[in-house]
């Protein structure tokens, strides 16, 4: 696993959205928008344990993270964030993370969703490999 720099941990502790690829079973990629915390140069987020995504990666723990910034540079191109890496899933719930991203994203000092406090909720922590962008 790499350190994620200071500005990709920057980026990544702004309220834009992360979008993650997994691989389906037959191959084809699949795409979530999930909400990330960055904790030990990992990335973080909560999902249910039965969404595709945690089913794909509960298989094949390689993973694309994505995250676009609101800022372009002098080219005019938007500033970004790709990180390659092979992802750990851990059962849930875990409350306080799930707070801590409501806080972040929405400003809700609690998670909407009743995954916050559900055994079904799984907790993905995203290991880096390779950064491009920024």
């Amino acid at each position: 696993m790499i350190a994620l720099s200071a500005p990709a941990q920057a980026l990544l502790g702004t309220d834009a959205v992360a979008h993650v690829w997994t691989c389906n079973p037959d191959g084809s990629p699949q795409v979530s928008v999930v909400w990330v915390i960055v904790e030990d140069d990992e990335i973080v987020f909560g999902a249910s344990s039965d969404s595709r995504k945690v089913r794909n990666l509960r298989v094949n723990p390689r993973v694309v993270v994505s995250v676009e910034d609101d800022v372009r540079n002098s080219r005019g191109f938007q500033h970004h964030l790709i990180v390659h890496g092979r992802a750990a899933v851990h059962a849930g719930p875990d409350p306080d993370l799930m707070d801590r991203l409501a806080r972040k994203y929405s400003g809700l000092a609690r998670h909407p969703l009743a995954l916050r406090d559900s055994p079904g909720c799984a907790i993905v922590r995203v290991g880096g490999e390779r950064i491009a962008g920024l």
